[in-house]
């Protein structure tokens, strides 16, 4: 019997909350880094962006491929794999002598996470094919935003005592211990169809998803809303530090705005039942995410320039978004019955993608003054809304025909 026959098994969360985590953790815990590198190298803001832009695009072009191979190939074998890679890309990340490796690096962790925090939706896609995945998707951020809420203080704070190389080595012991335990305890959960038994019949199927109107409104919302979060909090250590001359240590304890907002929207979410319910909370972390991005802009246009106008709205943004990406994120994957891989790296090559573009560009406007890059969040909040107000249509057509 497989685990998705038999429910899931025990400690299986924590693992998929771990592999799930390689992602976020290795850029959380180098934002703080990023002005210690920019200085490290001389570079401009521009070239120093690139170590978390080329993971994210890098990201983005594995995603699609982690997926549906994973149909094709099992969900351990992928896993395993990506985190085998990550290991090697922290490696020579801690080991390199210039920027251009350190990006390098950067790109082949990517890989490695492509594979692993894909395939683990997958696997929760598996167990889970009912409305009791988004409950399934809040449930495992709560555990994996344990990483997160401290990752941006504990890189400032391992930065500051032992340098930038530093958090490279905290990323390779942890990869190394999720890998072993992964090994031992990861089951197959991967769904057997007799009309996949080739790479072919997988991509047709991915095919078919992209060809899904619905699915598409799911993964642009689900891509915008990751853009705004990323575009943000990659540019708030620049502003800290050349606008205020703060180390690195305060992006940390100000991201914990953002990160205790998204870990109490998703306790909200894995507290409720039933799809409408869930629909109706989903709705209105959108609107209520356009509200407080504008009104942090609207606080720094009035000269309000203390972080504390930049930040504060940002809890209420969060929570937001944490009661309406699981959702989203939920909903692609149930567009693709039997193809959880397929979608699941869709969606993810979406949300890679788009936050990939806007933390590039964000390295060229000046970070002498937050307004550029909160009214940049105001734009993609309202975009937000129009990319739901269009996925409510297409749902309900399909409903009817």
């Amino acid at each position: 019997m497989t685990a998705a026959e038999s429910g899931a098994p025990r400690g299986l969360f924590p693992l998929l909350a771990a592999c799930s985590a390689l992602g976020p953790v290795s850029t959380l815990l180098l934002i703080s880094a990023l002005p210690a590198i920019r200085a490290e190298f001389v570079a401009s803001t521009a070239a120093t962006q690139a170590v978390i832009s080329i993971f994210l695009f890098t990201f983005a072009a594995g995603i699609p491929l982690a997926g549906p191979l994973s149909d094709r190939y099992g969900r351990r074998p992928l896993i395993l794999g990506g985190l085998a890679t990550f290991f090697i890309g922290s490696l020579l990340a801690y080991l390199a002598p210039t920027l251009e490796l350190v990006v390098i690096a950067r790109a082949i962790q990517a890989v490695g996470c492509a594979a692993a925090t894909t395939v683990s939706r997958a696997v929760l896609g598996d167990i889970y094919p009912d409305w009791r995945l988004t409950r399934a998707l809040a449930n495992l951020t709560l555990v994996m935003m344990i990483g997160t809420s401290v990752s941006p203080y504990l890189g400032g704070l391992i930065t500051e005592s032992s340098g930038w190389h530093a958090p490279f080595l905290f990323l390779l012991a942890f990869s190394g211990v999720v890998g072993i335990f992964a090994w031992r305890a990861l089951p197959e959960t991967r769904v057997n169809h007799t009309d996949a038994l080739s790479l072919a019949a997988v991509g047709k199927a991915s095919v078919g998803v992209l060809r899904n109107r619905a699915f598409l409104g799911c993964a642009i919302d689900a891509g915008v809303i990751y853009a705004l979060y990323l575009g943000f909090i990659t540019v708030a250590p620049y502003l800290l530090a050349d606008m205020l001359g703060r180390p690195a240590t305060d992006f940390g304890i100000y991201i914990l705005f953002l990160s205790s907002g998204y870990f109490l929207g998703n306790l909200y979410v894995s507290r409720l039942r039933g799809h409408a319910d869930l629909e109706r909370v989903a709705r209105f972390g959108i609107w209520l995410q356009a509200a407080a991005a504008c009104a942090a802009f609207g606080f720094v246009l009035m000269g309000l320039t203390h972080p504390v106008w930049w930040f504060g709205p940002m809890l209420p943004l969060a929570f937001a978004q944490g009661l309406s990406l699981p959702h989203i994120t939920a909903t692609a994957v149930r567009l693709a019955p039997g193809y959880a891989g397929a979608a699941s790296g869709m969606i993810g090559f979406s949300q890679q993608v788009c936050a990939a573009i806007a933390v590039q560009a964000m390295g060229f406007v000046p970070t002498g003054d937050p307004s550029p890059v909160l009214g940049f969040c105001a734009v993609l909040s309202l975009v937000s809304i129009g990319a739901m107000i269009l996925l409510d249509r297409l749902i309900h057509q399909q409903q009817k025909s």
